[in-house]
């Protein structure tokens, strides 16, 4: 074998080799993505509309007689807060002590201006209401839970607001905790938005919330478009996402 032949042999089995390399490292990256994937815990999908199942009738005079006295007293005297109480939705979960059967029902008790509310969340448990919620911020449109983010063995409840304002719209997601030392705030995951009513050829982005649960979880999220009437996934992977501060004024009351 001539030495031009040894040179062309060895340059073919370098670049075998690079290839190979190539491969395994993409291979590697894909299992690690897909392993952290199957690791994380849904929160919240913009692309979906979220609807949240309504309370019992019996649930709801339960808050109309134990619940609303305790809203009453504590907005008694603002101004433009004139009582209009409206049950929102209801979920399940352990919200206030881990392996509780509990429902956690959100109402609302007053609008205070365009997108602005004071709300409740009554914690209803073996027909008695244990805990309750009690907010000012905005008008909340959905509650959810999920479990256990932070490995504390209790449900974490996200309540979903959304907002149009000159043609714009956004809807934003809030994780909250009832923890012992009273309500702890994860922040505020943006979630969607569209300017729709702003341009006709309008743009529609939605974004997959989720989280790696861990005594300080931490939230990722997708980023999708929508075209054709389709969601179509931005080209890049999960990305690790800060959630916003909560300037909401959560206050448990037992």
């Amino acid at each position: 074998m001539t030495v031009i032949e040894l040179a062309i042999l060895k340059e073919k089995k370098m670049h075998t080799t690079r290839l190979l390399s190539t491969v395994l490292l993409l291979l590697l990256l894909m299992g690690t993505h897909s392993a952290r994937a199957q690791n994380l815990i849904a929160v919240y999908d913009g692309r979906a509309e979220a609807a949240s199942p309504l309370p019992t009738a019996a649930e709801e005079q339960l808050i109309k007689r134990d619940a609303l006295p305790k809203a009453r007293q504590l907005w008694r005297d603002p101004a433009g807060c004139n009582e209009e109480f409206d049950v929102i939705g209801a979920a399940s979960g352990s919200f206030t002590r881990p392996k509780a059967s509990q429902r956690a029902v959100l109402y609302r008790f007053c609008v205070t201006g365009h997108d602005f509310a004071n709300n409740g969340i009554a914690i209803i448990e073996g027909g008695k209401v244990v805990a309750q919620v009690l907010y000012e911020g905005g008008e909340t449109s959905s509650i959810g839970t999920v479990a256990d983010l932070n490995s504390n063995g209790l449900s974490e409840l996200v309540l979903g607001d959304g907002s149009t304002h000159q043609g714009y719209t956004n809807v934003a997601a809030m994780v909250i905790e009832l923890a012992p030392a009273g309500v702890k705030a994860f922040g505020i995951a943006d979630a969607y938005e569209d300017d729709c009513g702003a341009t006709e050829k309008c743009k529609i982005v939605a974004y997959k919330i989720s989280a790696k649960p861990g005594p300080s979880p931490i939230f990722y999220r997708e980023t999708y478009r929508k075209r054709n009437q389709r969601w179509i996934k931005a080209a890049n992977a999960v990305v690790r996402y800060p959630l916003r501060k909560d300037e909401s004024k959560y206050r448990l009351v037992n």
